[in-house]
């Protein structure tokens, strides 16, 4: 009788695993994703073409949710290539940071041979139902090569180096996905197919950092007495109150509600939740600190992590780099990926002030511009002969004209007005033409090394 209890059990274990396997079989499939690779030292070049498989859940008739590496720009995919080809889908919106995309389905795709069935998501996948084994704990964190902060739960050890994804499934529930470090729940797949027909992303970013180790003496300094907050490390550019809140702000309550901790995952709680939702992007917080010895109070509006308001971003490979060509030489924007371009031991073999600029300012803004441009090569040609050596330059000026971006340089260029153009670089190094032969050294430029355009500013 024993070994018959015994039998029944494992057979109805085995029945449950296959039921989850065939259940992720039929609302589980592959989007052949198409994506294009830029170089930052050569953004003239159209970039590289390469594709992968990616995992996709069906939402409606219509759409579908795909799971993206963070930073990856698709530019179509292909619904069961196997199957027929040129069944292309496009994406309706894709956050960059998260890695989450909206995938519109062909008008055809009900007539395909495999027709995957509308994935249900589970409402309560964190806290309760047969999702909840998936999140044994609870904390504000950020997925793999992604800095939004999320709700998510951490796993007990690494399952993959690379942020592999896939979706997690109990029965017939999608109960969210996992990059094999973190388990992130339906919520917010749901709350991102909510915002489809909104360009911008759901998930706020608090706009700073926060720092909750103390010493009693740093406590005394940045708290009136008896009170207890977070206090304020880094407030980042063009996402949070950057004119308003400082680093040693002491964070006191958000919304009337007191932080009562040091810790900044119960700061992180109440700023980005109220009553048990998470807010989204769009939505006003007011934020009670103490500054200088006087309580003040600011409020902003939550926005999503992004970094066009950085001096020199971070993860920059998201779209073709910005460039122009004038006199034959190359100016781009320094940016992080630019410097990794170098290899491994880039901090060893490329420019040594490139690399203290990038690892000192890339969450900064600078008083006067708010990009490094610098000259990435010279195509070589007899009028600019002079100028080969000057690599990785940082342009400060033209005729005189701060430089502060790509289109502030094209500006100075069209707008000046003197007989001949000098750039003047760091090191006070000069590189002068004479505007009449400009325009000639440019058109055989183009010509001999087969440029679409001498820029990409729009």
């Amino acid at each position: 009788m024993r070994s018959y209890k015994l039998v029944f059990l494992l057979a109805f274990v085995l029945l449950g695993s296959l039921e989850n396997v065939e259940a992720k079989a039929d609302s589980e499939f592959s989007l052949l994703v198409h994506f294009r690779k830029y170089s930052h030292h050569n953004p003239f070049q159209k970039g590289t073409p390469y594709q992968k498989k990616v995992p996709a859940i069906r939402l409606d008739e219509r759409t579908a949710l795909a799971l993206l590496k963070p930073g990856e720009v698709p530019l179509f995919a292909e619904i069961h290539p196997e199957e027929s080809a040129g069944r292309k889908a496009y994406f309706q919106k894709v956050d960059l940071d998260t890695g989450l995309g909206i995938v519109l389905l062909p008008e055809n795709y009900g007539r395909t041979k495999k027709v995957s069935p509308i994935a249900i998501l589970e409402e309560s996948s964190r806290t309760q139902g047969v999702c909840s084994s998936f999140f044994t704990n609870f904390e504000w964190g950020s997925l793999e090569f992604s800095k939004s902060i999320l709700p998510l739960s951490k796993l007990s050890r690494k399952e993959n180096q690379d942020g592999a994804r896939s979706f997690l499934f109990s029965g017939k529930k999608v109960c969210g996905f996992t990059d094999g470090s973190w388990n992130a729940g339906a919520e917010l797949l749901r709350r991102f197919y909510q915002s489809r027909f909104s360009s911008i992303s759901p998930f706020p970013h608090p706009g700073f950092s926060a720092e909750g180790s103390l010493t009693p003496a740093e406590e005394d300094y940045y708290f009136p007495k008896g009170s207890v907050g977070a206090v304020v490390s880094e407030v980042l550019p063009g996402i949070g109150p950057m004119y308003n809140l400082f680093p040693g702000d002491a964070v006191l309550s958000v919304n009337g509600t007191p932080v009562a901790s040091k810790q900044k995952q119960v700061l992180y709680d109440i700023l980005l939740s109220k009553g048990g939702s998470y807010l989204n992007s769009g939505e006003w917080v007011t934020l009670s600190l103490y500054r200088d010895g006087r309580k003040r109070e600011i409020r902003y509006q939550l926005r999503p992590y992004n970094e066009d308001s950085f001096l020199i971003p971070e993860s920059s490979d998201k779209i073709a780099p910005k460039y122009l060509i004038a006199g034959g030489l190359l100016f781009t924007e320094l940016t992080h990926t630019y410097l990794k371009e170098y290899g491994e031991k880039y901090k060893s073999s490329s420019d040594r002030k490139l690399v203290y600029l990038a690892e000192s300012y890339s969450k900064k803004l600078h008083p006067e511009r708010s990009r490094i441009v610098l000259l990435s090569r010279a195509f070589p040609d007899e009028k600019n002969r002079a100028y080969q050596e000057f690599q990785d330059l940082i342009l400060e000026s033209v005729n005189d004209k701060v430089v502060d971006s790509v289109e502030g340089l094209k500006a100075a260029i069209s707008e000046n007005k003197d007989e001949f153009l000098v750039f003047r670089f760091s090191g006070n190094k000069l590189a002068v033409f004479d505007k009449s032969e400009l325009k000639s050294l440019d058109e055989r430029i183009k010509s001999l090394y087969s440029l679409d355009s001498l820029d990409n500013i729009r």
